[in-house]
């Protein structure tokens, strides 16, 4: 079996959707399956990562946050002939419309709906309705996601939740107690964790203000680089909040911050923040969770409200400081949090994910073939 993945990033750039491609393109091979990726990169080439094959592919200009590249056009139509299915990770306007012309089979990976691009995605709808209609199966990663979603209506019957999933054994190697580096400069101090990129649907000022309220034994931290880093350290600033909220800019290994700290939010507001990669690190960890409610967001099927952590309203500082505290200041609840964290983890380790992805392929070539 062989499987052409079409993304937007070329190895080692590590957003959300590229950590787990990657480890999906890992697992695949590892099972027999001869899973290539074509990418947009910094320059053209092909190259090995992590047990794959990546075609890069220089970006020759960005419309709307829409990557497209003369050489990616080249290379599709050159290797596309060479594999049995294209597995398509969208959003990707060029790679959906690239497939069109394929001749094969079509898995595609809903990873979101295109949400910013509103005026531009009204002259898209027609290529996405016909590459949807061409697609035998659609994997969304959350129920809640796949129900929300206007952009899938229509296609539901085509549709089959597959969650993200991570490759335990390459986290496996940061458990244990490691140097305890964050300890000892917070010593005594309780480590609320947050990772994302600073923008404005992650919700961080929200968990900034609310560190007014939080527990005076704890600390803030909040790992990630992005536009808003300057309005957010102001806000620390403005609030006196300089003992009680870091910013630690872009950090080298976030599985290291995972291990050391006592809980993991994610205050994001908005359906842009469609799954939550980072939530699946930190059960892995087992720290409990706080998350928001954000209707649609895979969020909520991640973390279980008083399953392995809290749910609480969005942009509502006083709900996150309240659910932090209460986990924080009840040891027994803490403990069956954090055991139930460890133990949801197995839902999404990628021996799990991987062979659901395996199933559909067999599936989609199968009746292909017959059809």
């Amino acid at each position: 079996m062989r499987v052409l993945h079409l993304g937007k990033s070329c190895p080692p750039k590590e957003g959300g959707i590229e950590i787990f491609s990657y480890d999906l393109l890992k697992y695949l091979n590892s099972q027999g399956v001869k899973a290539d990726l074509l990418c947009f990169g910094e320059r053209d080439g092909e190259d090995t990562y992590q047990g794959f094959k990546y075609y890069g592919c220089k970006q020759s200009v960005k419309i709307w946050s829409a990557p497209l590249s003369y050489r990616f056009v080249k290379e599709f139509f050159k290797l596309c002939q060479n594999y049995d299915l294209i597995h398509v990770h969208s959003p990707n306007p060029l790679a959906e419309f690239l497939s069109l012309f394929s001749g094969k089979p079509l898995v595609v990976h809903w990873h979101s709906d295109i949400v910013r691009q509103r005026i531009t995605y009204k002259f898209y709808r027609p290529i996405q309705l016909a590459f949807l209609k061409k697609a035998r199966k659609v994997i969304c990663t959350s129920p809640y996601y796949l129900e929300s979603s206007a952009q899938l209506r229509g296609f539901r019957e085509k549709a089959v939740v597959i969650p993200l999933g991570l490759d335990r054994k390459k986290i496996e190697p940061f458990q244990g107690q490691g140097q305890n580096a964050l300890k000892e400069k917070f010593k005594g101090k309780k480590i609320v964790l947050s990772v994302g990129r600073l923008v404005e649907y992650k919700g961080f000022e929200y968990l900034i203000l609310a560190s007014k309220h939080i527990r005076e034994d704890a600390v803030v931290l909040i790992a990630g680089a992005g536009p808003l880093y300057s309005k957010l350290a102001e806000l620390v600033k403005t609030n006196q909040l300089d003992d009680r909220v870091f910013l630690l800019g872009r950090v080298e290994n976030v599985y290291e911050w995972m291990r050391e700290c006592d809980l993991f939010c994610l205050p994001s507001v908005s359906r842009n923040e469609a799954f939550g990669l980072v939530l699946l690190e930190a059960l892995f960890f087992g720290k409990p969770l706080v998350t928001t409610a954000v209707e649609g967001s895979g969020m909520n099927f991640v973390n279980l409200d008083g399953v392995t952590g809290a749910v609480v309203a969005p942009k509502n500082p006083k709900a996150l400081a309240d659910a932090i505290n209460n986990i924080l200041g009840d040891k027994e609840l803490y403990l069956r949090l954090s055991a139930n964290a460890r133990e949801r983890f197995a839902e999404f380790d990628m021996e799990r994910v991987g062979c659901k992805v395996v199933d559909l392929y067999r599936e989609v070539l199968s009746t292909s073939r017959s059809s």
